[in-house]
Formats: structure tokens, sequence, C-alpha cells
């Protein structure tokens, strides 16, 4: 392994302890599943963190692949497992680009959203009204900017509120991750764009309540930043799929990385990188 850095810890997990905190989509978990049917590998493995006091994990990053292990009954899955209390792990936010949806359909369908109060603010006003919890959210669009805020009391990062914001338009438009809210900045790259929708920045113990809650996180909105990420592993399924005891599938799982190690397939990049095959 060049350039070595500390190795990700990865480790075979039962997917029945891990547990989403963000809504899945039905129709990619599918497309996964058939998928990983056809390859026979896991190629990236979900990020996980164990939710204090309990036995069981919440899916960071992969919650769709984790989805589809599910439905096609594999016991087992290779995780990368990480801890909130990494200096390097940040907890971010991705904003939506909705695009596709005429303006007014949009306008009509905000009209029509249950709990929701929409005000009209400059952007500078709506940027501290999301830092204060006095809105829980705010969009932009052509014709102005608009806090969203609940119409009975103020409620801070209020999960449900956000999830009937996204029911405007989820299904009903194409939905792009930015990481800024600058009109000018979006619209050369979306032609149609409809509106972008500005969420605020959760905190761990938000992540660690949807997962143990009913009321799940929009999908989408959260970015886990993940310091030394296993990438391309390509972990063959019959070892997951395999009726064998957890402690058989663990030393499986050392000798294999051993004999990776020993191969000189284990490389570090410390370079940002942009991938153009997601």
């Amino acid at each position: 392994m060049q350039d070595s850095t500390v190795l990700p810890v990865l480790r075979m997990l039962r997917t029945a302890l891990l547990e989403p905190h963000e809504e899945c989509d039905p129709r990619r978990t599918e497309r996964l599943a058939l998928r990983l049917k056809d390859e026979g590998i896991l190629k990236n493995p979900p990020v996980v963190a164990q939710i204090p006091s309990d036995e069981n994990f919440v899916i960071l990053d992969g919650a769709n692949r984790v989805g589809a292990f599910q439905s096609l009954g594999i016991p087992h899955i290779l995780a990368q497992l990480v801890r909130y209390d990494d200096p390097g792990l940040l907890l971010d936010t991705w904003y939506h680009v909705v695009a596709g949806m005429p303006i007014q359909e949009f306008n009509k369908e905000l009209m029509t959203a249950t709990g929701m109060h929409l005000e009209t603010c400059s952007l500078e006003e709506a940027r501290l009204s999301l830092a204060t919890n006095r809105a829980a959210a705010y969009i932009v669009c052509e014709a102005g900017v608009r806090k969203v805020c609940n119409t009975i009391q103020p409620v801070p990062h209020d999960i449900g509120l956000l999830n009937n914001l996204v029911k405007v338009y989820k299904g009903k438009a194409d939905i792009f991750r930015a990481s800024n809210d600058i009109w000018e900045k979006q619209t050369p790259f979306y032609p149609g764009i409809t509106a972008l929708v500005i969420f605020p920045r959760l905190k761990p113990d938000h992540i660690f309540k949807a997962a143990c809650s009913e009321i799940k996180i929009p999908t989408g909105i959260t970015r886990h930043i993940i310091p030394a990420r296993a990438l391309n592993v390509n972990l063959p399924l019959w070892i997951m799929e395999a009726e064998w005891t957890q402690g058989q599938k663990d030393s499986w799982l050392h000798n294999w990385l051993m004999e990776r190690m020993a191969a000189n397939a284990i490389r570090y990049y410390a370079e940002s990188t942009f991938s153009f095959n997601e």
C-alpha cells in the first residue's frame, strides 16, 4: 500500500442491524438489487456509525445499497464503520435544484402543502433565519426568495415540515444536488431550473434520532464527508450470501484484506477528485 494512511475500518455486519436516517428511493433500490445480482460484487461498501447505547447502526451513506441487500435477503453486508467524533468526518448539507416543473405548478403545490407558511424576504434575511432556527428552509426562485416556516410555532430542524416541502416537487420534477444558494450560479447548468431549495445544517443527534424514528430526513439532503473512504472494494457477493457464522465471515474478510495488502492492491489517494461515472 503506497502513501499509506490508517486503513478504513471494514466490517461484516448483519443487514438487519442497519437503519437508514433518510428516505430511500424504491426505484433506485430495485435497480441496485438487479445490478448486484448481475455483477455479483459489492463495489462500494455503505458507510455506517453505531447508534449510541444500541446494537444497531445508522447508515450515513448507501441506504439504497443496504435496502437492495435487505430486499434480496442477503444476511450480511460489508460496511465501512466510522465515528462522528473522528475530526475528519464532516456532516454538511446538500441543497436541491428543482428543474423541469412549471413555476406556476410549483407555487400552487407550495400553497397547499401541510403546515407551511411562506414569507418573502431577502437572501441575507433567509440565511440568517435558517441559521437561527426561525425558518425550516428557504426557496430561491427567479422572482425572489421566500422563507419556509411552520404555521403553528417555530420548531428547530422541523423534519416533518421538510418532508412536506420536498413532497411539493418529488416525483414531479428533476432533483439535482447543489452546494450554494446563488441563483445566477445555478441557472447556466440547469436551463429548466424552477427553484433552489435550501435546507438547514443538521447535527449527528438529528441523524441518530431519524434512524430510530419512523420520520426520516428527506433523501438527498445530508452530506457526509468521509475521511479515508473505501471505494472499489469489489467484494464477491457470495461471501455475504453464504450461510456462515459471523466469526467465519470475519475471518474470511481478514484474510482477504491481508491478501489485498500483500498484493499492493490498496492505494491511498490524498487528492480531491471528481468522478465522471456515477
